[in-house]
């Protein structure tokens, strides 16, 4: 009986030893969870004009946008994402004067080939005229500049409860 306990104890210590000692020791890349991006772009409102213009047609208004991103899966990401339009213009059907726009929208983002991201979210613009309810859908395609640092590109649909907008941004990100 005294052999037994001992022999148990022995086969124990040396598979719990291996166990700990067995695990493998390979180079894994840095796993980043977090990411920030800087974006710079235009924003096209269709069917607007410069504010106090006549003339009708489209506005191309220049923005810039903030966003963070955690990933919670291999594929999957949320965001915050937060947009300034750096402009003045009227929607003509609705006759919807917009100055500075800010944009507040959470979503999600899923990558759905290496480098080339889907996204949607919802959220709010708040503007000294009228706040509006937002929905966003887009894609962006991420050119990895090594270690943490990236370069993307990005078109993104708007819908902002009464009109539609179309943007094109270029910027910076970093993961962390």
């Amino acid at each position: 009986m005294k052999y037994t306990f001992k022999s148990f104890l022995i086969m124990a210590m040396l598979i719990f030893s291996g166990y700990l000692f067995g695990q493998e020791n390979e180079s894994e890349k840095p796993e980043f969870k977090n990411s920030f991006l800087l974006n710079f772009g235009y924003t096209h409102i269709p069917g607007s004009s410069e504010f106090e213009s006549e003339n009708e047609g489209d506005v191309f208004v220049p923005a810039i946008g903030f966003d963070y991103a955690r990933e919670i899966s291999e594929r999957w990401e949320l965001l915050l994402m937060l947009d300034l339009e750096l402009g003045k213009y009227l929607v003509r059907s609705k006759k919807l004067n917009r100055e500075n726009a800010f944009m507040v929208l959470g979503g999600a983002s899923y990558e759905l080939l290496e480098s080339v991201h889907v996204l949607g979210g919802v959220g709010a613009e708040f503007e000294k005229n009228e706040n509006l309810f937002v929905t966003r859908l887009g894609g962006e395609y991420i050119y990895d500049l090594g270690s943490q640092w990236g370069l993307i590109g990005g078109i993104y649909w708007d819908y902002k409860q009464y009109y539609s907008t179309y943007s094109l941004v270029v910027g910076v990100g970093y993961r962390f």
